[in-house]
């Protein structure tokens, strides 16, 4: 979408338009062709490249990652910006990059003596991860991870065990042949249904290619089991096609396992019930033990169960249980808290593995961990392992069930007693828990919600006779058609390269400050801080790497983390940088602070310097690749302090009188046509024989008494004896010197 206004500039004010809107008039037509005809022209000269048409002035390109080897561009803001060519037009996750600077004028020469009252700007760069990621629809391999205890759906009334001392009321009543209070038909319905369920999660998602394999578990191995099952089971190990999967499922799982039936011989209540190894099978099957996990591929696990791990969080009492192992009130009621250790093919779990948290303070050590920490999780499409969790509606997940025996309600037991109920949250809780903690789908009974609001869908279905169970349930099927693939994007950003991801080139006479006071800032996408001063800049660092071109041309560089194995931006993550810079010199105008080669760029006045220009390179996350994004504009306002105008120099004061004179009065000289003096005598003649006679007689003399006429004098009664040197020089011949007779 273009633009419909001016765009502010870095510092928040609305800049003039750069050339007055043309006319809303339609052109005419031949002026029309001549357009066109110039358009073509010039496209054939330069070359057609989208990166440079078809934008406005705040609307540019950023390329991300490609799509199975395509680049995508994306639109965005003006702060997004690319040399690269687009290739395709669907979004993808990319840096979005912008840069600002305070205050926006300057004196020239760092000096604070202009209108500006500044000589430093603070420059900010920042880079922007985006939110969200690639909408990708990639293959996906789900690993069922089937759970097969009593209330499961496989008892088997044959064995003999329906509980002591107070049996299960239900198979108690008809000891050989009845089931157990409210028996899911969880198993025998997927073993019989499996191919309508891998058809049902294909159809849910035309666009992907999904493939299936099995994995099933039983005993426990610890004092509430008698130890006759395997804690973990490869059936199906190569992940199989839809149309395979019902074939498979019969010919391995019901077939060996299950001994051709739709129970599971001798599972009675001498085995766990609300306690299983569903750790050590989940551990398994994330590693991939017997797995073939493919690269290329999203990984999810679908678990169905209707136990609890063996972790602090989902203890469960046994006393309240028809278990033949309850040993009343005490310690021996309460299930182990620790997974055992399970030595796999290639490697063992460790210790007291926890479910979503660790148990041992080594924050890997449990099962949400490992999802998001193990190699076939992290080289997945989705770089996790989801877990979608489905909790059987049976006995044991219903506190409320005439499964629970009421000889014990003077404990807390019998249907809806307070350890009942306490025992049933916690089975459900950790299926809730678990799929939260890995980003899957949780389903369960429908009177309970999860913490996060999700409620359960699923409805009781009666499970019917052990060699005869009913085989519909209609909402399992619907659960399992709605099984979460998780975050199916791509997470990763922007990868690093092998010279700093972000640089900053300035431009014209704008250079650092002589102290730049450098500093950064990074945030991880889920709001925590990306390093910090505890880690001495090793992650986020502030100090660049300093770099010059062949020519000279000096520019700085920062990349993300100086670990190279952290050095990557994901989903959300922000990056800036801040300095301080000056002018150096003119132009004394609005001009650019940073080399960058975008359309905006170009507009104001700015390019690259001598091949390199302020940018961002990486690598993105499905392109092997590396792309260059260029910075944005920001301009500032070079002022030059004014020189003042010289001050002018007074003439110095008239020196004093010599001593003993009296200094003269300076008044107005009138010249008058003096008595005797005939009047054709020029007044400039008059004027000078005057300042002669003023020059000779000393300054105490007055003009105007020098002037007179002797007569005047002979009427004054003054002497007649010479008055003079002069007089004397006339020996009295009646000729005066200097006199006007």
């Amino acid at each position: 979408m273009e633009p419909t206004g001016p765009v502010p500039s870095p510092d928040g004010s609305t800049p003039e338009p750069l050339a007055p809107s043309p006319s809303p008039s339609r052109p005419r037509p031949g002026f029309a062709l001549l357009l066109l005809a110039i358009a073509i022209t010039a496209m054939a000269i330069i070359g057609f490249n989208p990166a440079l048409t078809g934008l406005g002035p705040s609307q540019t390109i950023g390329t991300g990652p490609a799509i199975h080897g395509v680049a995508i561009a994306t639109a965005g803001s003006s702060d997004v910006t690319t040399a690269a060519a687009v290739g395709a037009a669907s979004a993808v996750p990319g840096l979005s990059l912008s840069i600002s600077d305070t205050p926006h004028s300057i004196c020239a020469f760092n000096v604070e003596t202009c209108s500006a009252d500044a000589g430093q700007s603070r420059v900010t760069l920042t880079a922007a991860a985006s939110p969200n990621g690639e909408q990708s629809w990639p293959a996906v391999q789900i690993a069922f991870v089937i759970e097969t205890t009593a209330y499961d759906g496989v008892y088997d009334p044959t064995a003999d065990d329906a509980g002591n001392p107070y049996p299960d009321v239900c198979a108690g009543a008809d000891l050989g042949v009845s089931v157990v209070c409210e028996e899911s038909n969880g198993v025998p319905f997927f073993v019989v249904n499996a191919q309508a369920i891998a058809n049902a999660i294909q159809a849910a998602n035309p666009n992907t290619q999904v493939s299936f394999a099995l994995v099933d578990y039983f005993a426990s191995l610890d004092r509430f089991d008698d130890g006759d099952g395997a804690e973990y089971h490869v059936d199906i190990p190569q992940f199989v096609a839809a149309q395979s999967f019902g074939s498979e499922v019969q010919s391995t799982f019901q077939a060996e396992q299950l001994a051709g039936h739709l129970y599971y011989e001798d599972s009675d209540l001498s085995d766990n019930i609300l306690h299983s190894s569903s750790i050590t099978a989940l551990y398994g099957t994330i590693i991939g033990s017997g797995l073939d996990w493919s690269e290329d591929t999203h990984h999810v696990i679908v678990w169905m169960g209707s136990t609890a791990p063996r972790d602090p969080a989902y203890v469960q009492n046994y006393c309240v249980s028809p278990s033949d192992y309850q040993d009343g009130l005490g310690a021996g009621c309460i299930s182990p808290s620790c997974e055992p250790s399970y030595t796999f093919a290639a490697q063992s779990s460790p210790q007291c593995e926890g479910w979503v948290k660790s148990q041992d303070g080594n924050v890997t050590h449990s099962i949400a961990e490992l999802a998001r920490t193990s190699p076939t999780c992290t080289d997945s499409v989705g770089k996790v392992c989801t877990i979608d969790m489905i909790d059987y509606y049976d006995g044991m997940t219903d506190p409320y069930s005439e499964a629970w025996p009421t000889h014990y309600k003077s404990i807390g037991g019998g249907p809806g007693g307070p350890v009942v109920i306490t025992d049933s949250d916690h089975i459900l809780l950790a299926g809730c828990d678990l799929a939260a903690a890995t980003g899957g789908t949780w389903d369960g009974p429908d009177f309970f919600s999860c913490p996060n609001g999700v409620g359960g869908s699923l409805q009781y279905v009666n499970h019917g006779s052990y060699n005869n169970p009913t085989t519909s349930n209609p909402t399992l099927l619907s659960a399992l058609r709605g099984v979460g693939f998780g975050p199916v994007e791509t997470t990763l950003v922007a990868n690093g390269t092998g010279k700093p991801i972000f640089s900053f080139v300035p431009y014209g006479n704008i250079r650092l400050a002589p102290d730049p006071q450098f500093a950064s800032a990074c945030t991880l996408g889920t709001g925590e801080t990306w390093g910090g001063h505890q880690d001495d800049g090793k992650n986020c660092p502030a100090t660049p790497v300093n770099l010059s071109t062949v020519s000279g041309t000096k520019y700085w560089g920062w990349n993300w983390s100086n670990n190279a194995s952290q050095n990557a931006m994901y989903l959300g993550d922000t990056w800036s940088v801040s300095f301080f810079i000056v002018a150096d010199g003119p132009p004394y105008t609005t001009v650019p602070i940073d080399s960058c080669i975008t359309v905006d760029c170009r507009a104001s006045g700015s390019t690259s310097v001598n091949g390199v220009y302020s940018s961002a390179t990486y690598i993105p996350q499905t392109n092997g690749t590396a792309e260059t994004l260029s910075f944005p504009p920001a301009t500032i306002q070079v002022i030059l302090t004014p020189v003042p105008s010289p001050v002018p120099v007074s003439a110095p004061p008239p020196p004093p009188p010599p001593p003993g004179l009296i200094a003269p009065v300076i008044s107005p000289v009138s010249i008058q046509t003096p008595v005797g003096v005939s009047a054709q005598v020029p007044v400039g003649n008059v004027a000078l024989q005057a300042t002669a006679v003023g020059f000779l007689v000393g300054a105490a003399i007055r003009v105007s008494q020098r002037n007179r006429p002797m007569a005047v004098v002979n009427l004054a009664g003054k002497p007649q004896n010479f008055r003079s040197k002069f007089d004397t020089d006339s020996g009295g011949s009646g000729v005066g010197v200097g006199r006007f007779e």
